[in-house]
């Protein structure tokens, strides 16, 4: 095996990498499909290295970046380097902003928040098991006492939702309500075997 600075790339492979690149040569010649994306070691003379392109300068920096990445000091750790191109404009920059908005799709917009607004001036009530649902908008709320702590409260979710709404307004009130039914359905059967 070379030095790490030379520029060479070491030929010495895990047990466990020869094994899966002999089980993948051995799926290929069986016909199976093995995807080209899968991460795979060095192939040796078979195919291109990528990292022949890199000067013995490159690579040295990059082992010395990838090694001082893991230490467990943060003094010895370099600032990370974002891949890309840098900013062309640095920010901030102040400059005029002009947008154009296409006339059909305004009017549209226009349209909605109208219908929106005049939904809202007159909102659609009715009532529900246990309480008072009023459509907002494009929301509906849920009005109504609570059926274990008979408090008042509400629940709002989009209009185009259909399904039951909550009669429990909290986590606690659940478990009590859970607790009683359970100590009612267990005097029932009690009683039923009684009898």
């Amino acid at each position: 095996m070379t030095d790490d600075f030379s520029g060479r790339r070491p030929t010495r492979r895990s047990y466990e990498e020869l094994e899966a690149d002999a089980f993948v040569r051995e799926l290929e010649e069986g016909g199976a499909y093995v995807s080209p994306g899968r991460s795979m070691p060095w192939r040796g003379l078979e195919g291109h290295d990528p990292l022949d392109d890199e000067d013995p300068f490159e690579r040295g920096e990059r082992l010395f970046d990838e090694w001082h990445a893991l230490s467990e000091n943060d003094e010895e750790r370099p600032e990370p380097r974002r891949p890309g191109r840098a900013l062309d404009i640095e920010p901030p920059y102040v400059g005029e902003v002009t947008v154009t908005v296409d006339p059909e799709i305004a009017r549209r917009h226009a349209e909605r928040q109208e219908a929106q607004q005049a939904a809202t001036a007159q909102p659609t009530q009715y009532t529900t098991a246990g309480g008072t649902v009023t459509v907002e908008g494009f929301t509906k709320v849920w009005r109504g006492p609570c059926v274990q702590c008979s408090q008042p409260w509400e629940q709002r979710r989009p209009a185009s939702q259909r399904r039951r709404w909550g009669r429990l307004c909290s986590d606690i009130c659940k478990a009590a309500w859970e607790r009683d039914r359970a100590r009612e359905r267990k005097q029932r059967q009690r009683s039923d075997e009684a009898a």
